[in-house]
């Protein structure tokens, strides 16, 4: 799996002016020509309608049950192909009055990072994505051998995602990275790509979580278990994927906390004028020279802990030997493991199905490398909110958890995280329990030391976050700027309540 595949296709596009051209990256259609107007439905919906067809013709031509199956067999190869062009005249298609009676967009509340529009009613139109994607079949003379299984169509409705944040998130690697958590069977389903944006499954049934429901001890536990399952079991692909989030030394495994606090922080010096005077004036406010240098202070005291053998360093870089050491329970436990975190975990991007109760986390988009101690940091503090559109940056940090239910969500995360690296370890060579592995309530305190640590940490993180994103996109749909304030308002009562210098 290769970012730089997007980047290829990107080039190949600009030497078609066809909107509809497409290749297969990560076992999926991309169709770089091809941008959406979030405002307008039928060109939504038409996105939607051409990367499922594609899709399924993907997973037909893999011979797939469904479209997951035919994406993962597809991206194993490591070949870039261009779908064939001019087989089917997808002007005509589109413009077939059954599709705009057929498929109803809505758009989906909560996100302010990205457009995001639930586009509904393909079950009614499987006859004509089934000769669509027949035809193309037959063109690629793989009519014989392949089959349009019916369960390819298995979904009435898709989630279209417009991307925001430009040039905060690179979307080659993201998307990349997506693909490979939906191989994975982390994240759920991906469909395709456009030029500004993508194509994901809909989770019939779920509902994402309010900041209340965090509060609850049995959701707060079944939270810790997936962390723990995305933290343990996903591993990324070897090849240029890995090496973009690990780094290419052997001996050591690339963190990008770090050079990414770095990075935002000039970026927000770096602004003169925000949109409006009036928020020019209340980012002077928050006074960044002072952040400045408390981003440094930490950076400077976690590379000395470092240099002391502690492995949540301030450099880019920490010890792959401290980060086995702790997956396998040996050595020193208040080294937090180095994995693969989600690193956005607030409410909003944990789904729940109200009936069975099974959680999905979504929006991997900030994912990356990093401390498994951030991650929960990350989390904890999300409990205050502030991020939907509805509270416009008012966070409530009452609901920050208590001592004991910050221990609680230790305890299940490092319960879980045991049982699970068993049963990898047994799948490769089986042992006995060791008898000098510590407590669990030992190692879970261990791992809280740490995340409180990167409690601080995070709201630096994402208080600059919010500083770029008012200067890049202005507060008249969100104000970031408020959003920033009450982070750093945060980060300062809690540094001075829990006596940090």
């Amino acid at each position: 799996m290769a970012p730089s595949d997007y980047i290829q296709s990107q080039e190949l596009a600009k030497q078609n002016n066809d909107p509809f051209f497409a290749t297969v990256v990560d076992g999926r259609p991309y169709l770089p020509n091809f941008a959406v107007n979030a405002s307008d439905a039928a060109s939504v919906g038409n996105a939607a309608f051409v990367s499922v067809i594609l899709s399924i013709y993907i997973a037909a031509t893999n011979d797939a049950a469904n479209v997951d199956k035919g994406a993962a067999v597809a991206a194993k190869d490591t070949e870039l192909k261009t779908m064939a062009g001019g087989i089917v005249d997808w002007q005509s298609v589109l413009q077939d009055p059954s599709l705009a009676s057929s498929l109803k967009c809505t758009k989906v509340t909560g996100g302010i990072t990205n457009a995001l529009v639930r586009v509904s009613g393909f079950e009614s139109l499987s006859s004509k994505i089934t000769s669509v994607v027949a035809t193309l079949l037959a063109s690629n003379n793989a009519g014989s051998s392949s089959t349009i299984h019916s369960s390819l169509l298995d979904f009435d409705s898709v989630l279209v995602r417009i991307f925001g944040a430009e040039g905060m998130i690179d979307r080659n690697v993201e998307t990349c990275t997506y693909a490979a958590l939906c191989n994975a069977d982390i994240a759920y389903r991906y469909l395709g790509r456009f030029a500004n944006g993508r194509i994901e499954g809909w989770l019939d049934g779920y509902v994402p979580l309010q900041c209340t429901d965090l509060t609850h001890d049995e959701t707060s536990l079944e939270i810790a278990k997936e962390m723990a399952r995305l933290h343990c079991i996903f591993e990324l692909p070897e090849g240029e994927l890995r090496n973009h989030h690990f780094g290419t030394d052997l001996d050591a495994i690339t963190v990008g906390l770090w050079d990414q606090l770095s990075s935002w922080m000039q970026q927000a010096k770096g602004y003169a004028e925000f949109k409006t005077p009036y928020d020019t004036e209340r980012v002077k406010k928050l006074s960044l020279d002072r952040i400045e240098a408390e981003v440094q202070k930490f950076m400077a005291s976690f590379t000395a802990n470092k240099a002391n053998g502690d492995d949540t360093s301030g450099d880019s870089t920490a010890s792959i030997a401290g980060s086995a050491e702790k997956k396998n329970g040996k050595g020193n436990k208040k080294k937090s493991p180095i994995v693969f975190c989600h690193n956005d975990l607030l409410a909003a991007n944990i789904m729940r199905h109200p009936t069975q109760n099974d959680i999905q986390i979504i929006d991997f988009e900030y994912g990356g490398t990093n401390y498994a101690a951030f991650d929960i940091a990350n989390h904890f503090n999300e409990h205050a909110g502030g991020t939907s559109t509805e509270e416009n940056g008012e966070t409530d940090y009452s609901r920050f958890p208590s001592a004991e239910r910050q221990k609680g969500f230790c305890v299940e995360y490092v319960k879980t995280m045991r049982r699970l690296e068993s049963m990898k370890s047994d799948l490769t060579e089986p042992s006995e329990p060791s008898e000098e592995e510590d407590p669990v309530d030992a190692e879970a305190m261990e791992l809280l030391e740490d995340v409180q640590k990167f409690i601080l940490v995070n709201h630096l993180y994402w208080g600059l976050w919010a500083v770029n994103q008012a200067a890049e996109e202005g507060c008249e749909e969100f104000d970031y700027v408020n959003y920033a304030t009450n982070r750093f308002k945060e980060f300062h009562g809690k540094k001075a309540e829990w006596g940090e210098s």
